[in-house]
């Protein structure tokens, strides 16, 4: 089964298991040291982010996540921008 996400009309499968989306997720953000905040002077490991996102998240938001991840690497685009998005809601 499938759904229909309203911010990216993109639909998600399920097509993950938790670990795999867990570990995917730690391995992208193992590769920043620090990930600059953006509007607030504070920074996050990649790895404390990871666990903060694996804590906070849904299964759902995190395949999000990795898909919008995965699209910007096939266009050469900066993840750390997706990352520091992410940082920023989590610490508002």
């Amino acid at each position: 089964m499938s759904k229909s996400t309203s911010s990216t009309n993109t639909t998600t499968s399920n097509k993950y298991t938790l670990e795999t989306l867990h570990h995917m997720l730690n391995i992208e953000l193992s590769k920043f040291k620090h990930i600059k905040v953006p509007n607030i002077n504070h920074s996050v490991s990649g790895t404390e982010l990871a666990s903060w996102l694996i804590d906070s998240a849904s299964p759902e938001e995190i395949e999000e996540l990795i898909d919008m991840v995965n699209q910007a690497k096939k266009r050469s685009s900066n993840i750390k921008a997706i990352f520091q998005t992410a940082a920023a809601a989590l610490i508002k």
